[in-house]
């Protein structure tokens, strides 16, 4: 008698065939160049954002610790929009314990122990109140208004929720500006797929743990991408001077907001650097000129200084953040000393770790566990297999994009060393900072791959460029599918062992 497991097999890798073919071996995938895009291809990548925002926003419901969550430091943000409508800055549970006001050193997790005081999870503790050290920006973006408009409070998975789906929007529109740009030859299939794995590989964390960490990650992640989005736009795609300067203001909007969702994303402002010596290229640096670029660059100024005060009205300090005052696993309050934190050999197993780390398989469903970035995405070594090629330097020098992607190339050794020197440990979601820049990177490289080359060899370069995207979506579901953090496979561990029962058709392996 065919058992329910041999049934489930074929019809999951006889879809899995499809899906194959339908998205990466197709032949019209390959042969559609953005040279011939038409009107009905944007209702199709509409579709296929629509339905890969549905993907990632609808398991984040599978795991209920790391959803709706079920103590008060996974509802910060709630809380914290609360305070606010109240007229405070911290967070006032009613149950403060007065011998964590008596300990010498309350952030040293060994003497909180010792003393057997109680206290709130990972928040921020100064001068007898508890703060949220999580950036405010999204409570000022969503939670406030939501609650001010509704009397309700906004979950903190449905704004994580929101984060993603800006974000995944984002990263279609921001390599659709650069292939429309520069890679014009890159194959409609090419564009699609790579696309799908940039969105996917940087936020599949998120979908596994969503709430909280994650709704700050994401939440930097959203600003940052659009940030770029309208700096690329203002540079690359107008031409008017009138509405480059919009552009650019609204890209300095974003840009300045990601500094209050998650510090270590916003160190992508960088980006914009090489794009202003692209503008200022070939131009006189005029009196009208230098104001249009003030004015373009002033919510950096305006953002940050209300930042500042917002930190200073909380921790007498315009630069602490909060992190210094973590009730966490370590003791974090002598970490604004950069000098004595400033390892070179910490520094070094920083970056190995964080890029090429790697353990033997598991000899259980996956089988994997979390690598390095180049280690869990093998798409993201094609920057390193093409920079070194003498072919594609010179596209790049011809595209003036010899800083922008020199900074793209810096940018994840830069934010791993920050957070080497301000965090106690490096963790899998922490490499949500690195993976969209990476990511971007690549799509460049492969689309400069692709460029003045033969019909027939750009078709067989989309195509296993096509095949390495879907590879690295696979990669995402078994990721997502690890046991860690509280997520599904730790709350529900027998589903581990069904799906792996499909998979092979209800035999062992």
């Amino acid at each position: 008698m065919v058992n329910k497991y041999f049934i489930g097999g074929c019809l999951f890798w006889g879809g899995f065939l499809f899906c194959l073919y339908q998205i990466c071996l197709r032949p019209g995938l390959h042969n559609q160049t953005f040279e011939a895009v038409k009107p009905k291809d944007r209702t199709q990548l509409a579709a296929l954002i629509s339905l890969l925002i549905l993907l990632c926003i609808i398991p984040m419901g599978l795991t209920p610790f790391r959803n709706r969550g079920f103590d008060s430091y996974s509802r910060q943000y709630e809380h914290m929009a609360e305070a606010l409508l109240e007229g405070r800055l911290y967070l006032d549970y009613g149950d403060m314990d007065e011998g964590l006001l008596r300990l010498e050193n309350p952030y040293d997790p060994a003497e909180r122990e010792e003393a057997g005081v109680s206290y709130h999870w990972d928040h921020a503790f100064y001068d007898g109140h508890y703060y949220m050290y999580f950036g405010v920006v999204p409570v000022i973006l969503l939670f406030l208004p939501f609650r001010a408009i509704t009397g309700m409070s906004l979950d903190t998975l449905d704004a994580t929720r929101i984060f993603v789906a800006l974000f995944i929007c984002g990263v279609f529109a921001v390599l659709y500006l650069i292939a429309f740009r520069f890679f014009r030859q890159m194959t409609k299939g090419m564009y699609l797929l790579l696309s799908s794995a940039v969105a996917l590989m940087s936020i599949w964390y998120s979908v596994d743990a969503p709430i909280l960490y994650c709704t700050a990650i994401t939440a930097g992640l959203c600003m940052e991408i659009w940030s770029l989005f309208f700096f690329m736009k203002a540079v690359w795609i107008e031409k008017a001077q009138k509405r480059q300067i919009f552009y650019a203001f609204c890209g300095s909007i974003f840009g300045a907001l990601a500094f209050g969702c998650r510090p270590p994303v916003a160190l992508a402002n960088l980006l914009a650097l090489p794009l202003l010596g692209i503008y200022l290229k070939g131009r006189k640096l005029e009196l009208k000129l230098i104001r249009q670029l003030c004015l373009a660059a002033s919510p950096y100024i305006v953002i940050g200084i209300g930042l500042m005060l917002y930190n200073y009205a909380r921790f007498d300090s315009p630069f602490e953040f909060g992190q210094t005052y973590q009730l966490t696993l370590a003791d974090q309050s002598g970490y604004t000393d950069v000098i004595s934190r400033f390892s070179p050999v910490k520094i070094w197993n920083g970056i190995l770790e964080n890029f090429i780390s790697s353990s033997s398989l598991g000899h259980d469903f996956p089988f994997i566990s979390f690598y390095g970035a180049l280690v869990n995405f093998p798409v993201l070594l094609v920057p390193l297999a093409g920079l070194t090629h003498k072919e594609i330097q010179n596209k790049i020098r011809k595209r003036n994009l010899g800083w922008f992607t020199t900074v793209l190339l810096l940018l994840p050794v830069i934010i791993t060393v920050a957070e080497v020197v301000w965090a106690p440990f490096l963790m899998e979601r922490y490499r949500m900072d690195l993976y969209w820049l990476m990511g971007i990177l690549c799509f460049i490289v492969a689309g400069l791959f692709v460029t003045e080359r033969p019909e027939q060899e750009r078709k067989r370069i989309s195509l296993w460029m096509s095949l390495a995207a879907f590879a690295t979506v696979i990669s995402c579901m078994l990721l997502f599918t690890v046991p860690y953090d509280g997520n599904f496979s730790i709350t529900y561990p027998g589903m581990l062992e069904e799906i792996r029962r499909v998979l092979a058709f209800g035999r062992n392996f």
